[in-house]
């Protein structure tokens, strides 16, 4: 499966490239940890702008730059989540799942 990471005229691992970058130098004492604070808040805003009908992709965007933040400050890159997604998409595909009370959805267990 080829995987298209092209967006506008950038590729995804390129403008990621760009973004740690910055963001070692701006957030120098930022931790894989902290990344997943902040996506923690930065998904509590897209909740809000859900429930309020707003449709704000730039929050996506915060919420996407956070985890990838935090995957890059432990050594995961770009290329590699883009190859675990397509491995556990098919894994995905092959589990039976059932609805949780929350609405969520958790793969049976074996």
């Amino acid at each position: 499966m080829k995987q298209s990471t092209r967006i506008g005229t950038k590729h995804l691992a390129d403008m990621e490239t760009e973004r740690l970058a910055w963001s070692l130098k701006t957030f120098a004492d930022a931790t894989p940890i902290s990344s997943l604070r902040k996506l923690e808040s930065e998904i509590a805003e897209i909740e809000k702008n859900i429930e309020g009908g707003i449709k704000d992709p730039e929050e996506y965007a915060d919420a996407m730059m956070c985890l990838l933040d935090s995957a890059g400050r432990d050594g995961i890159t770009v290329a590699e989540i883009l190859s675990a997604f397509e491995i556990k998409l098919d894994k995905n595909k092959l589990r039976k799942w059932r609805k949780n009370p929350d609405d969520s959805y958790s793969h049976v267990k074996d």
